[in-house]
């Protein structure tokens, strides 16, 4: 029995020793990673401004995305630019793609300021931010914008109508024909709704006015008709910068010399204003519209409230004050 219990002991000092001597098991831990993982950090979404133009090739269009582009990189934004190429139906699919491609901004430039709120719905429905630029919409629409920054077409009507009663002030006759932009559009309706009344409170009869869809080669070809059926012309009305120096080239080589009244302050408008070879116009920024945009998108990523409507001024311009107009499109 002692040899027994001396077997017992020394066996359970040899299970002591063993046991003391062994390494520590390890606390739990989370499995190893390699380093190329552990350094891995979720990636922060890069933002992305869709832009539905009415039309990418007019020249205000053109320096506005140029603008809102270049603003865009200095955020470290991508924008995706779509053009309805002055179409109404294509500018509502656009505006459907851009959603679908779920852009975190959506700018709207509306051909139409009703045909455009079924997209504006939408895009409040997918919880995307709309701001409107260029020209107004309706109240239906207005609803579903987060900002709307736009220069005022009444006012740009207003001003570039005033400056056609001054330029005919000492005039006996006061008839004038006016060279328009596209048929329809809002910007000629609203432009048309602030000039007939300074119009006819001066005295200004308009003998004819035939739309050239913002294009100077159909301007020419208006103009061209339009001095054939009404040589004795007072004073010509150009609703569009992009269109003047078509007008007036064609007013040179008919020799007709009246004065020219137009709206926009395209860079041209202000080289023929310096030269003498207009009165004035209203001067019309794109560049002070894409910037405008794009302080609001700035804010609202911010987290900033943001004014629901803000204009873009549209002062007069003549000789006088030229150089306060940039001539940006």
């Amino acid at each position: 029995m002692n040899k027994l219990f001396k077997i017992i002991a020394l066996l359970l000092m040899f299970s002591f020793v063993v046991t003391a001597c062994a390494p520590a098991a390890p606390a739990t831990q989370a499995p190893a990673t390699t380093n190329t993982q552990a350094a891995v950090q979720p990636a922060e979404k890069k933002l992305t401004i869709g832009f539905a133009a009415a039309n990418s090739g007019w020249p205000w269009y053109a320096t506005f995305i140029k603008t809102m582009e270049e603003r865009a990189k200095t955020n470290n934004w991508d924008t995706i630019t779509l053009s309805a190429n002055g179409d109404v139906t294509a500018q509502l699919n656009q505006i459907e793609d851009l959603i679908s491609k779920k852009v975190d901004y959506l700018i709207v430039g509306p051909l139409d300021p009703k045909a455009a709120t079924p997209g504006l719905k939408a895009a409040k429905e997918a919880n995307i931010p709309v701001i409107i630029i260029g020209n107004d919409i309706d109240q239906e629409g207005m609803d579903y914008a987060t900002a709307v920054r736009v220069p005022d077409d009444r006012e740009l009507g207003k001003n570039s109508a005033e400056l056609m009663v001054e330029a005919l002030k000492d005039k006996p006759s006061k008839k004038i024909f006016v060279v328009e932009g596209l048929a329809g559009q809002p910007a000629v309706l609203l432009r048309w709704e602030s000039m007939t009344p300074i119009f006819d409170a001066a005295g200004i009869e308009v003998v004819a006015h035939e739309p050239a869809d913002w294009d100077i080669n159909k301007a020419i070809k208006v103009t061209e008709d339009l001095v054939t059926r009404y040589p004795n012309i007072d004073g010509v009305f150009s609703m569009d910068g992009s269109m003047t120096p078509g007008i007036v080239q064609v007013l040179d080589e008919s020799k007709i010399n009246v004065p020219v009244v137009g709206l926009g302050g395209t860079k041209t408008e202000v080289d023929l204003l310096k030269a003498g070879k207009i009165y004035g116009t209203a001067c019309m920024s794109p560049a002070a519209n894409a910037s405008g945009a794009m302080d609001a998108i700035e804010a609202l990523v911010a987290g900033k409230t943001v004014e629901k409507r803000a204009v873009i001024p549209t002062p007069k311009t003549t000789q006088a004050n030229v150089d306060s107009c940039p001539g940006d499109w």
